[in-house]
């Protein structure tokens, strides 16, 4: 019995480093894509500081919202999708306000050439 106990203990802690590992492999990415926009758009740093301000808030915010909608049971794909729609389109509109015309259709532009991610199966 001890040892059916340990084995599912050291899987429990398995599944719970894989979580927090994935994670951390997701803000990594989310902030070398970040970083990747300021190379590519050449800010100045005031405006690299507002970006980052904006673009981490706002990834944050959106997954908040997603992991909020899991744990609801909320799994509803157009649901999810209308609002990630908006928080999108929230982050664009501050985007917007710190960068110029310009600055912001490239931003666009590098924002379209991304692959998407690919449905789960």
């Amino acid at each position: 019995m001890k040892k059916v106990l340990f084995v599912c203990l050291m899987v429990l802690m398995s599944s719970v480093a894989l979580v927090a590992q994935n994670n951390n492999n997701m803000q990594e990415r989310m902030k070398e894509r970040m970083e990747n926009y300021i190379k590519e758009l050449k800010l100045d740093e005031k405006k690299a500081t507002d970006f980052r301000k904006v673009y981490t808030d706002a990834s944050e915010k959106m997954q908040k919202e997603m992991a909020g909608m899991r744990d609801a049971g909320n799994q509803d794909r157009e649901t999810m999708r209308t609002k990630m729609t908006k928080l999108t389109e929230e982050r664009d509109a501050e985007i917007k306000k710190i960068l110029s015309e310009d600055e912001f259709k490239k931003f666009k532009e590098l924002i379209s050439k991304e692959p998407r991610r690919r449905p789960r199966n």
